[in-house]
């Protein structure tokens, strides 16, 4: 096995591992992916056992031998980013494997705990096809110039000599005239980043008086954009616009469809969702679950994820899109799992579920819950041009109805402060609160 990680994107292995066997997997029948899913799964678990110091410790030999597929998940233990932060590479690198031989991928530490994940030149191609695979689905042509709105460029995809799938980085730590100033330089026709710096430059764009018209597509991906926030954006640049819902730890999870279903890719990841009273369903696509997202990543050699606690909680629902696959549908991605609010009894829940009482009101653009002590939330909002004094009693209003006895207040601001990852948390609890 080559076990070394080239310093450039590699074309080939992104060609033979990824694009022609997810292409292939895209719309098979499920008793063929099935069996897929089940090889992949079973091999990845007696890999892990016998090769992974950590997976050594954690599934006993006999239980690894016994393992057949999804529906003996349960029998193994879960696994979280105090693994991953904690403990040494060497712990949970399976044999042949180091930190010399493997890139190391950190994720944006949006849980308070950032960890790296690490990959062999095999899982990379994976990772790079799977990216590409998802833009060329959602619209992407070889002509076409990407603009990626992220703090760090990728690498440069080898194509590029050639004039194809050129992509121009837009680095989301500068400021704002200079983000501008670098989309317009890229003139870019194929958008990938978070929907909110995407929409800040749009924004700009709209208070400068420059009309771009020459972005086809907008791929979005890491946060919600409020239902106005997107129909300024797509109202501007005219273009069609695609989600995917990924992580670096276990790549794409999901990505919709031509008719915007959230399709989770079932030949890449198994998923688990975890109910508050401790249960764990299968997101199978046989009935709506709604939990703490497990995710067991198929394609991970170098350093198995297995169980693997994202740290999202999410709604899965059922198969049938009419788009004609028939893999299960990601129906909400409600945000972080540790985003609970506290009620004056000191109980908690999840709180997502009052931005969809803001965010539906036309008037607002961007919008922020922040819970600073038990029975309390301020409601942050940036309100569209032209909005009305009204509607910060409307929307305080209509919080007190969803959480009634809670201290609501509600500051219209001008702008919502990204966190260090370069996302905006919609629900956010104070340290002091928890």
């Amino acid at each position: 096995m080559n076990t070394s990680v080239s310093p450039v994107m590699r074309l080939a292995p992104v060609l033979r591992a990824g694009l022609v066997r997810t292409h292939r997997l895209e719309r098979a029948d499920p008793a063929r992916l099935d069996a897929e899913r089940r090889r992949l799964l079973v091999g990845l678990v007696r890999h892990a056992q016998t090769n992974v110091p950590r997976y050594r410790e954690l599934i006993a030999p006999e239980t690894a031998a016994a393992f057949r597929g999804p529906e003996d998940l349960p029998s193994l233990p879960t696994l979280d980013r105090a693994e991953f932060h904690d403990r040494p590479p060497e712990d949970l690198l399976a044999a042949g494997f180091t930190t010399a031989n493997t890139k190391a991928g950190t994720t944006s530490g949006s849980s308070g705990i950032p960890v790296t994940i690490r990959n062999s030149e095999r899982d990379l191609g994976y990772l790079r096809a799977s990216y590409l695979y998802d833009m060329l689905a959602t619209g992407l042509r070889p002509w076409d110039r990407m603009a990626y709105f992220r703090v760090s460029p990728f690498l440069r995809h080898p194509l590029e000599r050639f004039g194809l799938l050129r992509a121009f980085h837009i680095d989301t730590s500068r400021t704002l005239d200079e983000q501008v100033e670098a989309f317009l330089a890229a003139r870019p026709t194929f958008l990938v980043g978070f929907p909110h710096v995407i929409a800040s430059v749009v924004e700009e764009l709209e208070r400068r008086g420059v009309r771009y018209r020459g972005a086809r597509r907008v791929l979005f991906g890491g946060e919600r954009l409020t239902p106005t926030a997107r129909a300024l954006v797509l109202g501007h640049l005219g273009a069609r616009c695609d989600e995917v819902y990924a992580s670096v730890e276990v790549f794409t999870i999901a990505r919709t469809c031509r008719r915007g279903s959230l399709h989770l890719r079932t030949a890449d990841v198994v998923v688990e969702l975890e109910q508050d009273d401790g249960s764990v369903v299968p997101a199978d696509g046989t009935r709506e679950a709604e939990g703490e997202i497990l995710v067991t990543r198929l394609h991970s050699e170098a350093m198995p994820l297995i169980r693997y606690r994202l740290g999202d909680r999410v709604t899965v629902g059922p198969a049938g899109c009419r788009c004609g696959r028939r893999t299960p549908v990601v129906l909400r991605v409600q945000g972080r799992s540790e985003d609970r609010f506290r009620g004056h009894d000191g109980r908690e829940f999840y709180a997502d579920f009052l931005t969809y009482r803001v965010q539906d009101l036309p008037e607002v653009s961007r919008m922020q819950l922040v819970q600073e002590r038990p029975a309390q939330v301020t409601v942050r909002v940036v309100l569209a041009p032209g909005a009305g004094t009204s509607v910060t009693d409307r929307i305080a209003e209509a919080v007190r109805e969803a959480v009634p006895g809670f201290d609501v207040a509600v500051e219209r601001v001008r702008s919502i402060a990204p966190e260090a990852n370069g996302k905006i948390r919609l629900v956010k609890v104070s340290k002091a609160t928890v």
